[in-house]
């Protein structure tokens, strides 16, 4: 029997799509990173509708001070344009890629574009931010072939450029809240990611699925690997909208084998499985345990 006797909410969190989370810090800031959630989509294009999950919109959005995006491709920002013109927030992103966020961004201060490289640490309200270098998945076009057509996510030939820039420029990071709790963003290929992990410890760690496979059990042995390395206690899975749109379930039952996984070889970490929209506490708490526990045998 056990008596929880404190607790404090270290983050609240909400998957929404891809890799587009809304962050709420307990002293109210609201982060949003790569924000796809609502678009057209190209219906002759096949991927780009297994990127969507739908009902989602900007003004389910409870706020949003800052925007961190890990890289450029549409499916990472198509919405960026409108989340800037309801919440004015400052946008986090790559030296690199800076400029032309802001040139497609109508209304946007200059100056509420941060450009920050790689290997830096960066101080905002509510948080450190330590950046790290990351790789995109091979991508087999060439810089004139990628720019030969309207990015095929958003349609706008405005937004080109920056998907071609996409495959350049793809940057992980931590986020150290005021309160020591840490987390991890991991949005490209490893590019060193167990390193800073070992040093770093995060309490929860993001991570964009790799493997593409449709296999339960190749899969969740390649998140158990992250999971071994992340050195967190909670891993969050990022862009797996595409499974669930091809076969419903799947990644349910993937990261509850790969719990199983974890469990069998002793792991102290889980994965959560989000369900898109709905909002996870973190929450570090003190409980007491005991048999016959008086109402207030804890409380002292």
């Amino acid at each position: 029997m056990s008596k929880t006797v404190l607790s404090t909410q270290s983050l609240r969190l909400r998957w929404i799509n891809c890799q587009c989370f809304e962050l709420a810090l307990p002293n109210g800031v609201h982060i949003l990173t790569d924000p796809c959630y609502d678009y057209q989509g190209d219906p002759g294009v096949k991927i780009s509708s297994l990127f969507k999950t739908g009902g989602f919109a900007t003004p389910d959005l409870e706020g949003c001070d800052y925007v961190i995006l890990n890289h450029t491709h549409a499916d990472h920002m198509v919405n960026l344009e409108e989340v800037a013109g309801r919440f004015r927030p400052t946008v986090i992103c790559h030296t690199g890629v800076a400029a032309e966020v802001a040139a497609v961004t109508p209304g946007l201060p200059l100056t509420s574009v941060y450009p920050v490289d790689y290997n830096g640490r960066y101080y905002f309200d509510g948080f450190t931010m330590d950046t790290y270098h990351g790789s995109h998945k091979p991508q087999p076009a060439t810089w004139a072939r990628s720019m030969e057509r309207a990015d095929f996510i958003s349609q706008k030939d405005s937004l080109k450029r920056l998907h071609t820039l996409g495959g350049f420029f793809n940057m992980n990071y931590l986020l150290t809240l005021e309160n020591g709790f840490r987390v991890a963003f991991v949005g490209g290929l490893d590019d060193g990611a167990k390193e800073w992990l070992r040093a770093a410890r995060p309490n929860v760690a993001f991570r964009n699925k790799l493997l593409n496979d449709m296999d339960v059990e190749s899969v969740a042995r390649d998140w158990l690997g992250f999971m071994g390395e992340s050195h967190a206690q909670i891993v969050v899975p990022m862009h797996f909208e595409v499974w669930e749109n091809q076969e419903p379930g799947f990644s349910e039952r993937t990261f509850r084998r790969a719990n199983q996984l974890a469990e069998e070889k002793g792991l102290p970490v889980r994965m959560l499985s989000p369900e898109s929209g709905r909002w996870y506490s973190f929450e570090i708490g003190v409980s007491c345990w005991g048999e016959g526990l008086a109402e207030n045998s804890c409380a002292r």
